[in-house]
């Protein structure tokens, strides 16, 4: 007999609290799921989704919003924040731990591919309004891990305007079955669930599917089955179930038996949750997971830095509403008023072209009379047909293009100079930098939303090390005098460490870069700068990382004899000297640091 699913009447209780919090996420958020859905078709080029015309009407599309959108995401990224680790309290031991935290966020960058996972985030923060990244603990490595959350798959309460006031959050990620039995205990209770696709968003660089009967047969030959459409197919063959992610606040109190210091045994309060977090799990009516939040955030203090493992970049929109404005809403209407006037232009040349035909009313016509270009008009009878050349188009026409072109620069705040375009009214170079800070100013603003959301990423990730990191880690750390030094330590060891985490400009948009550039090099000249590591930390130059080792090597090398050098000599570097004073001063013509040495000893009457 089957074994048969029979949570108790608490978990019966949670499991439809869950499932109502959740069904009334989704019924406040239907509008804003609508507009996404639009800014997907925007950015994908479907503007013309509904318009029924006549199929000799040009239906033309000018997809700027997806070029805006895909100018922002590099120029956004290219020059991502480095995450600075700071201690709260200096001194020699908590100045290592935060150097060797440093090395390892900046390993870890490159580990966890974020040069990547970046853009992918600002690409759901610019479509939808929002990008949600998830953080969590990878127990394979030992190591924190972020991934990008789907919009369509993550829910918060009503009223929440920003994730630190949010009562909960949900994420509802429709998942394999076998994922799902692999991974929790009661996973083979729950079966499969169809329909999950609006609980994601829009494959953007997939065609769509065509709606016809798809044929399945097996690797043997032997059982083939038949599907209506592609979709139903992959949704009969891929088994998957909606796994609904619940992270809800509860300060809910225990008594628990514990032993003070004498081994005595006593019942003492605590938090049932020690985050005050609660976590539950399930999928379709099945409870997977009910305690603890698995991803705990705390500093030194044992406060939770970060209630939630997300982090939220949020377009500008209102203060009053968690969801941010998603970037094609803002484009849409002088886009498609462009579509529409681009395709009048094209249909006037048609019909310049192809004129259409004037028939006198005498004339029996046989044909119906439309403004297809080119179209042939048969008659009978008497009477005349004659050729009707199309007005012009006039002028104001083409200056209207120009006029909806601006103004979409103006709302997107991507334009010539933000694509390292000048301007044909730009003559000077102060004019010119003028104009790219004013272009600039939009996209900085975004910026440095993405700098902030890097920061919070940083914190989490290091109160993760501290929290969860168990298995020793080897860094290569860059002390201050430019040596390289390897480290090991593990995480959990400082956990009564606390630490400051900063993300330094870095998303720097290129024209920015440059203009700082050139100042650096001008000051250089001025003889205002001198210190050529400076510089070239400052300008991109090829080879100049082996420039740079070449310089803190020969430094080092300098340092080191000027050491040398106040070092007094030992009495018996005094005896191998002897007593020759002609000897003596050969020796100290042939080596200039023996003479300094044998200087500095006099002037101090060590000798």
């Amino acid at each position: 007999m089957e074994d048969k699913y029979s949570p108790s009447p608490g978990d019966k209780d949670l499991i439809k609290r869950c499932e109502a919090m959740f069904d009334m996420a989704k019924k406040s958020r239907q509008d804003t799921e609508n507009v996404w859905r639009d800014s997907e078709e925007l950015y994908m080029g479907n503007h013309w989704k509904g318009f029924k015309m006549p199929e000799y009407q040009n239906q033309i599309t000018l997809e700027l919003i997806g070029s805006m959108i895909d100018t922002m995401i590099p120029i956004l990224s290219s020059r991502p924040p480095k995450i600075d680790v700071m201690p709260v309290e200096y001194n020699e031991e908590t100045i290592q731990a935060a150097q060797n935290l440093q090395a390892l966020m900046d390993e870890m960058w490159m580990i966890r591919d974020l040069q990547n996972t970046v853009p992918e985030w600002l690409l759901d923060y610019l479509v939808y309004g929002t990008g949600i990244m998830k953080v969590r603990f990878n127990e394979e490595d030992d190591l924190p891990d972020a991934d990008i959350v789907d919009p369509f798959a993550f829910y918060v309460n009503p009223s929440a305007t920003k994730l630190e006031d949010a009562e909960w959050v949900i994420q509802a990620s429709p998942t394999p079955l076998w994922r799902i039995r692999d991974k929790y205990k009661n996973g083979h209770y729950v079966q499969s669930q169809s329909n999950l696709d609006k609980y994601e968003a829009i494959k953007m660089n997939t065609a769509p599917l065509a709606d016809e009967r798809v044929q399945v047969t097996d690797t043997t030959g032997a059982e083939t089955h038949y599907y209506d459409s592609p979709k139903k197919a992959m949704e009969s063959l891929e088994e998957r179930a909606l796994v609904i992610e619940c992270f809800m606040r509860d300060g809910s109190m225990e008594y628990v038996d514990m032993e003070d210091e004498y081994g005595k045994k006593q019942q003492k309060k605590r938090y049932k949750y020690p985050s005050q977090v609660r976590q539950v799990v399930m999928a379709n009516g099945v409870l997977l997971y009910d305690g603890p939040t698995k991803y705990p955030f705390f500093n030194k203090k044992h406060h939770l830095s970060h209630p939630f493992p997300y982090i939220c970049l949020k377009n500008s929109g209102s203060a009053h509403t968690f969801w941010g404005k998603p970037e094609p809403r803002r484009l849409k209407s002088l886009n498609l008023a462009m579509d529409r006037l681009a395709s009048q232009m094209m249909d006037n040349i048609h019909l310049t072209a192809n004129p259409m035909w004037v028939v006198d009313e005498t004339t029996d016509v046989t044909d119906q009379i439309s403004n297809k270009p080119g179209q042939v008009i048969r008659k009978k009878g008497p009477g005349q047909a004659s050729m009707q050349n199309p007005a012009s188009m006039p002028g104001y026409v083409f200056n209207y293009f120009q006029l909806l072109e601006s103004m979409i620069e103006t709302v997107s705040g991507v334009n010539k100079a933000t694509q390292g375009k000048e301007a044909s009214n730009v003559t000077s170079g102060v004019q010119a930098q003028v104009y790219r800070q004013a272009a600039t100013t939009k996209i900085d603003f975004k910026s440095r939303t993405l700098d902030n959301a890097i920061q919070t990423l940083g914190s989490m990730w290091i109160a993760a090390i501290q929290n969860m990191s168990l298995v020793p880690k080897k860094v290569q750390v860059i002390t201050p005098n430019q040596t390289q030094e390897e480290r090991g330590f593990v995480g959990i060891e400082y956990q009564k460490m606390d630490f400051n985490v900063r993300a330094k400009a870095g998303s720097m948009l290129p024209e920015n870069k440059q203009y700082v550039e050139n100042k650096i090099l001008q000051l250089a000249q001025m003889g205002l700068i001198q210190d050529p590591e400076f510089i070239l930390d400052n300008v991109d130059l090829p080879g100049k990382e082996v420039l740079l080792q070449k310089m803190r090597g020969q430094r080092a090398m300098d340092e080191e004899a000027q050491q040398r050098m106040q070092t007094p000599m030992s009495e018996e570097e005094l005896a191998q000297l002897g007593g020759n004073e002609d000897e003596i001063f050969r020796r100290m013509q042939e080596n200039p640091e023996l003479a300094q040495r044998l200087e500095n000893m006099s002037a101090q009457g060590e000798i």
